[in-house]
């Protein structure tokens, strides 16, 4: 059942099926959730008191914000309410329900879909119309314009016909799922690249994601320290061959140079190309840098404590805008003080299993993927605000094989002492019950 859910759970944060586009799918995947939990006996009083502390903790927050700094409507109030009970109760029941093999389950099955994913993008690229016809002989929705089909575990978006969006929305946020995994995978392995990291890497190859590349790179990075490289000997062999790629393959340096000095030119003309894209039906697409720019100078102060979770109700204008940097959407939603918030719940997960200097890489990770996918808001991102507390280093590696003991890393040192606090509690408990059993004995 685990499995199952977890899987249910996957689809949901993909954005790219029918399970996310209706309420009706939201309540139901809650209700199978809490069920498994029942039936399971996986609820505490401490899961209550979890989510009952952050809740009070994010509706004082909301309403302070409502009430002395953005001054909006009490509708505004409500959505943000509604986001905690919609949005962020899911992923509290699935990481309370799951609780120490979250991360097991969620590596496992985004490694199955990445996998699964291949051969249909292979076969896209032989033949992309093929495809689209499998998805639209399917017919699941959402029906979406513009070459666009989802069937669960692959979808095709005819603008990216060279590029593998996996079971999401678009190549970029498969990519944060795959890279997520990966850091998972490494996390719970001991830092080994065995054959379910080397696909997920492969599979991150298929992304052409700009983001997800520079991702993969800050993994590679923070594998190498967490398995004892000295920090110089990476410098002098990484960096000249990252400066290499960067220039050489037209999806780096050229890319970003170019998305720069175009979102430069839309800046001077939003007004003009927003009412081009609005009559001809469309949204207007701002990138990385231009998105950035635009809410800061939309926002300005506010960007500190957000706006609301529809701050997009507030301009008229950004109505029919398409924001695609993910870290500024957050703030424009929850602020810089959300922001630090997530991430330092993102931090104390990290450091149950490895050191302070390799959590700081993840973290790094993070955000290099949120500067260029709307990914803070997804189910699974979300999850980080509970994992930290349901995360068992010791009960994680337990479901996957350790790596040989030549191959154990410096960061592998918390996770030793874990594991031997682990057996000395259980020596401890064997040894108690043994003397209470002589004790009986004796009184006999």
């Amino acid at each position: 059942m685990y499995y199952f859910i977890t899987l249910l759970f996957v689809f949901l944060s993909s954005r790219g099926s029918f399970f996310y586009f209706s309420n009706i799918w939201w309540i139901l995947i809650d209700l199978t959730i809490i069920w498994v939990g029942l039936e399971k006996g996986r609820f505490t009083k401490s899961d209550v008191k979890l989510f009952a502390g952050f809740s009070v903790i994010y509706i004082t927050f909301c309403t302070i914000r409502a009430l002395f700094l953005t001054h909006l409507s009490v509708g505004f109030w409500a959505s943000d309410i509604l986001f905690l009970f919609k949005f962020i109760l899911t992923s509290f029941l699935y990481c309370a329900v799951v609780k120490e093999k979250s991360v097991y389950y969620l590596t496992k099955v985004i490694i199955q879909l990445a996998i699964i994913s291949l051969p249909f993008y292979f076969l896209q690229l032989i033949s992309g119309d093929l495809v689209y016809a499998i998805g639209q002989f399917i017919n699941l929705p959402p029906h979406i314009n513009g070459g666009y089909t989802n069937f669960l575990v692959f979808t095709y978006v005819k603008v990216h016909a060279i590029r593998n969006s996996g079971f999401s929305w678009e190549p970029g946020a498969f990519g944060f799922f795959l890279n997520i995994a990966l850091l998972m995978r490494l996390l719970t392995n001991g830092f080994t690249f065995d054959k379910k990291a080397i696909w997920l890497g492969l599979a991150v190859a298929t992304t052409l994601s700009t983001t997800s590349y520079i991702a993969l790179w800050v993994v590679i990075f923070l594998y190498f320290r967490a398995n004892g490289v000295k920090f110089s000997k990476l410098m002098f062999f990484i960096v000249p061959v990252a400066l290499v790629l960067a220039f050489q393959l037209p999806f780096l340096v050229n890319k970003i140079s170019f998305i720069y000095a175009n979102d430069s030119q839309d800046m001077t003309r939003i007004e003009f190309l927003s009412g081009w894209y609005y009559k001809h039906g469309q949204q207007m697409p701002l990138n990385r840098f231009s998105s950035m720019i635009y809410l800061c100078q939309l926002f300005g102060a506010n960007m500190i404590w957000g706006v609301s979770n529809i701050y997009e109700e507030t301009v008229p204008i950004l109505k029919n805008i398409n924001i695609s940097n993910g870290i500024f959407e957050y703030m424009a939603k929850f602020g810089l003080i959300g922001l630090v918030f997530f991430l330092s719940r993102c931090y104390l997960f990290f450091r149950k299993f490895t050191t302070t200097e390799i959590s700081l890489y993840c973290l790094l990770m993070i955000l290099v993927l949120g500067f260029s996918e709307s990914i803070f808001l997804i189910s699974l991102t979300i999850c980080f605000f509970f994992l930290y507390r349901y995360s068992d280093p010791v009960g994680e590696a337990e479901s996957v094989p350790l790596a040989p003991e030549e191959n154990r890393n410096i960061s592998m040192g918390h996770f030793r002492r874990k594991l031997n606090l682990h057996m000395s509690r259980k020596n401890i408990k064997d040894q108690l019950l043994d003397l209470k059993t002589t004790k009986n004995n004796y009184n006999k």
